[in-house]
Protein backbone atom coordinates (compact mmCIF):
# COMPACT_ATOMS: atom_id res chain seq x y z
CA UNK A 1 0.00 0.00 0.00
CA UNK A 2 1.23 3.53 -0.84
CA UNK A 3 2.48 5.37 2.25
CA UNK A 4 1.49 9.04 2.20
CA UNK A 5 3.48 9.85 5.35
CA UNK A 6 6.37 12.25 4.52
CA UNK A 7 9.86 10.79 4.83
CA UNK A 8 11.93 11.56 7.91
CA UNK A 9 14.35 13.54 5.71
CA UNK A 10 11.52 15.69 4.40
CA UNK A 11 10.24 16.25 7.94
CA UNK A 12 13.74 17.20 9.09
CA UNK A 13 14.19 19.79 6.35
CA UNK A 14 10.71 21.21 6.95
CA UNK A 15 11.45 21.48 10.67
CA UNK A 16 14.74 23.25 9.98
CA UNK A 17 13.01 25.75 7.70
CA UNK A 18 10.29 26.37 10.29
CA UNK A 19 12.97 27.12 12.88
CA UNK A 20 14.72 29.58 10.56
CA UNK A 21 11.49 31.35 9.71
CA UNK A 22 10.36 31.54 13.33
CA UNK A 23 13.80 32.66 14.49
CA UNK A 24 13.91 35.44 11.91
CA UNK A 25 10.58 36.80 13.16
CA UNK A 26 11.56 36.61 16.85
CA UNK A 27 15.06 38.04 16.33
CA UNK A 28 13.56 40.88 14.27
CA UNK A 29 11.13 41.71 17.07
CA UNK A 30 13.36 41.26 20.13
CA UNK A 31 16.98 41.32 18.95
CA UNK A 32 19.51 38.58 19.72
CA UNK A 33 19.90 39.12 23.46
CA UNK A 34 16.20 39.30 24.35
CA UNK A 35 15.04 36.62 21.91
CA UNK A 36 14.21 33.36 23.67
CA UNK A 37 14.70 29.89 22.21
CA UNK A 38 11.46 28.90 23.90
CA UNK A 39 9.54 31.54 21.95
CA UNK A 40 11.26 30.54 18.70
CA UNK A 41 10.56 26.85 19.16
CA UNK A 42 6.97 27.48 20.20
CA UNK A 43 6.45 29.49 17.02
CA UNK A 44 8.17 26.82 14.92
CA UNK A 45 6.31 23.96 16.62
CA UNK A 46 9.60 22.29 17.43
CA UNK A 47 11.46 21.38 20.63
CA UNK A 48 14.52 23.19 21.96
CA UNK A 49 16.69 20.16 21.23
CA UNK A 50 16.07 20.78 17.52
CA UNK A 51 18.00 24.04 17.71
CA UNK A 52 21.06 22.24 19.08
CA UNK A 53 20.70 19.46 16.50
CA UNK A 54 20.48 21.76 13.45
CA UNK A 55 22.42 24.85 14.52
CA UNK A 56 24.44 23.93 17.62
CA UNK A 57 23.18 26.82 19.74
CA UNK A 58 21.20 30.04 19.79
CA UNK A 59 24.30 31.77 18.41
CA UNK A 60 24.48 29.31 15.52
CA UNK A 61 20.81 29.80 14.74
CA UNK A 62 21.17 33.58 14.75
CA UNK A 63 24.26 33.41 12.53
CA UNK A 64 22.40 31.28 10.00
CA UNK A 65 19.42 33.65 9.94
CA UNK A 66 21.50 36.83 9.76
CA UNK A 67 24.22 35.90 7.28
CA UNK A 68 22.15 33.73 4.96
CA UNK A 69 19.55 36.46 4.48
CA UNK A 70 22.25 39.02 3.69
CA UNK A 71 24.07 36.76 1.25
CA UNK A 72 20.82 35.79 -0.42
CA UNK A 73 19.91 39.43 -1.03
CA UNK A 74 23.37 40.08 -2.51
CA UNK A 75 22.92 37.20 -4.96
CA UNK A 76 19.52 38.49 -6.00
CA UNK A 77 20.74 42.07 -6.30
CA UNK A 78 24.32 42.01 -7.62
CA UNK A 79 26.26 45.25 -6.91
CA UNK A 80 27.52 47.59 -9.61
CA UNK A 81 31.21 47.20 -10.54
CA UNK A 82 33.73 48.74 -12.90
CA UNK A 83 33.90 45.39 -14.67
CA UNK A 84 30.32 45.93 -15.88
CA UNK A 85 31.69 48.37 -18.48
CA UNK A 86 30.99 52.03 -19.14
CA UNK A 87 32.86 55.08 -17.98
CA UNK A 88 33.80 55.48 -14.30
CA UNK A 89 31.36 58.40 -14.12
CA UNK A 90 28.47 56.29 -15.45
CA UNK A 91 29.45 53.44 -13.12
CA UNK A 92 29.37 55.75 -10.09
CA UNK A 93 25.95 57.05 -11.11
CA UNK A 94 24.63 53.50 -11.44
CA UNK A 95 26.21 52.58 -8.10
CA UNK A 96 24.35 55.41 -6.36
CA UNK A 97 21.11 54.40 -8.07
CA UNK A 98 21.66 50.82 -6.95
CA UNK A 99 22.25 51.73 -3.29
CA UNK A 100 19.30 54.13 -3.04
CA UNK A 101 17.01 51.64 -4.77
CA UNK A 102 18.06 48.97 -2.29
CA UNK A 103 17.83 51.19 0.79
CA UNK A 104 14.55 52.96 0.00
CA UNK A 105 12.60 50.37 -1.99
CA UNK A 106 13.90 46.81 -1.91
CA UNK A 107 14.82 46.70 1.77
CA UNK A 108 11.35 47.92 2.66
CA UNK A 109 9.98 44.73 1.09
CA UNK A 110 11.94 42.66 3.62
CA UNK A 111 11.15 44.29 6.97
CA UNK A 112 12.37 41.29 8.98
CA UNK A 113 15.92 41.61 7.67
CA UNK A 114 15.81 45.39 8.14
CA UNK A 115 14.69 45.01 11.75
CA UNK A 116 17.41 42.45 12.52
CA UNK A 117 19.98 44.80 11.02
CA UNK A 118 18.64 47.67 13.14
CA UNK A 119 19.11 45.56 16.29
CA UNK A 120 22.61 44.61 15.10
CA UNK A 121 23.57 48.26 14.67
CA UNK A 122 22.41 49.08 18.21
CA UNK A 123 23.78 45.96 19.91
CA UNK A 124 26.43 44.33 17.67
CA UNK A 125 27.00 40.58 17.91
CA UNK A 126 30.04 38.63 16.63
CA UNK A 127 28.09 38.14 13.40
CA UNK A 128 28.60 41.78 12.50
CA UNK A 129 32.29 41.17 11.83
CA UNK A 130 31.44 38.35 9.44
CA UNK A 131 28.79 40.48 7.76
CA UNK A 132 31.31 43.27 7.20
CA UNK A 133 33.88 40.83 5.81
CA UNK A 134 31.51 38.94 3.49
CA UNK A 135 29.11 41.66 2.38
CA UNK A 136 30.04 45.22 3.35
CA UNK A 137 33.78 45.31 2.71
CA UNK A 138 33.65 44.03 -0.91
CA UNK A 139 30.82 46.48 -1.61
CA UNK A 140 32.74 49.33 0.02
CA UNK A 141 36.05 48.54 -1.69
CA UNK A 142 34.42 48.49 -5.13
CA UNK A 143 33.07 51.99 -4.53
CA UNK A 144 36.56 53.10 -3.51
CA UNK A 145 37.92 51.79 -6.82
CA UNK A 146 35.17 53.54 -8.76
CA UNK A 147 35.96 56.83 -7.01
CA UNK A 148 39.67 56.44 -7.75
CA UNK A 149 38.84 55.84 -11.42
CA UNK A 150 36.61 58.93 -11.57
CA UNK A 151 39.42 60.98 -10.05
CA UNK A 152 41.98 59.57 -12.43
CA UNK A 153 44.02 57.87 -9.72
CA UNK A 154 45.84 54.62 -10.23
CA UNK A 155 45.43 53.48 -6.64
CA UNK A 156 42.91 53.98 -3.86
CA UNK A 157 44.24 56.45 -1.31
CA UNK A 158 42.89 57.75 1.99
CA UNK A 159 40.99 60.53 0.24
CA UNK A 160 39.13 57.99 -1.91
CA UNK A 161 38.16 56.08 1.22
CA UNK A 162 36.83 59.26 2.84
CA UNK A 163 34.80 60.12 -0.26
CA UNK A 164 33.40 56.59 -0.18
CA UNK A 165 32.06 57.18 3.35
CA UNK A 166 30.66 60.57 2.27
CA UNK A 167 28.73 59.07 -0.66
CA UNK A 168 27.27 56.23 1.38
CA UNK A 169 26.32 58.72 4.10
CA UNK A 170 24.48 60.89 1.58
CA UNK A 171 22.42 57.90 0.46
CA UNK A 172 21.57 56.20 3.76
CA UNK A 173 20.71 59.56 5.36
CA UNK A 174 17.32 59.26 3.65
CA UNK A 175 16.69 55.96 5.40
CA UNK A 176 18.23 56.46 8.85
CA UNK A 177 16.88 60.00 9.22
CA UNK A 178 13.61 59.63 7.34
CA UNK A 179 11.51 60.93 10.25
CA UNK A 180 13.46 64.19 10.12
CA UNK A 181 13.59 64.36 6.31
CA UNK A 182 9.82 63.85 6.06
CA UNK A 183 9.20 66.72 8.46
CA UNK A 184 11.77 69.06 6.99
CA UNK A 185 10.86 68.22 3.40
CA UNK A 186 10.80 67.25 0.69
CA UNK A 187 9.73 63.84 2.02
CA UNK A 188 11.71 60.65 1.47
CA UNK A 189 10.94 59.16 -1.98
CA UNK A 190 8.54 56.24 -1.99
CA UNK A 191 8.27 55.35 -5.69
CA UNK A 192 10.84 54.22 -8.24
CA UNK A 193 10.69 57.46 -10.31
CA UNK A 194 11.11 59.55 -7.13
CA UNK A 195 14.11 57.47 -6.03
CA UNK A 196 15.61 57.80 -9.50
CA UNK A 197 15.34 61.58 -9.38
CA UNK A 198 16.99 61.67 -5.95
CA UNK A 199 19.76 59.34 -7.12
CA UNK A 200 20.46 61.57 -10.12
CA UNK A 201 20.55 64.62 -7.88
CA UNK A 202 23.07 63.00 -5.52
CA UNK A 203 25.11 61.67 -8.45
CA UNK A 204 25.28 65.12 -10.08
CA UNK A 205 26.44 66.61 -6.78
CA UNK A 206 29.06 63.91 -6.14
CA UNK A 207 30.41 63.85 -9.68
CA UNK A 208 30.70 67.63 -9.68
CA UNK A 209 32.76 67.48 -6.48
CA UNK A 210 35.00 64.62 -7.63
CA UNK A 211 35.70 66.01 -11.08
CA UNK A 212 36.46 69.37 -9.48
CA UNK A 213 39.01 67.66 -7.25
CA UNK A 214 40.45 65.87 -10.27
CA UNK A 215 40.88 69.18 -12.09
CA UNK A 216 42.52 70.72 -9.03
CA UNK A 217 44.98 67.88 -8.66
CA UNK A 218 45.96 67.88 -12.33
CA UNK A 219 46.16 71.64 -12.80
CA UNK A 220 49.82 72.72 -13.20
CA UNK A 221 51.17 74.97 -10.50
CA UNK A 222 51.47 78.60 -11.56
CA UNK A 223 54.98 79.97 -11.86
CA UNK A 224 55.92 82.65 -9.39
CA UNK A 225 57.00 85.98 -10.80
CA UNK A 226 60.68 86.57 -10.95
CA UNK A 227 61.90 89.08 -8.49
CA UNK A 228 63.34 92.17 -10.08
Amino acid sequence: MFNSTPSREHDAEARRERLLKAAAAVFAKDGFEKASLRAICLKAKANVASVKYYFGSKDGLYREVFLSSCQESMKEDAPVTLADGGTPEDTLRRWIHHLLDHVLLKRAKNPVKSQIMAHEMREPTPCLNEFIKLVVRPFHEELERIIAAVMGRRVVDEECVLYCHHIIGLCIHYDHCRVFVDRLGPPVPKTAPEVQRLADNIADFVLGALTSQRATKTKPASRSKKQS
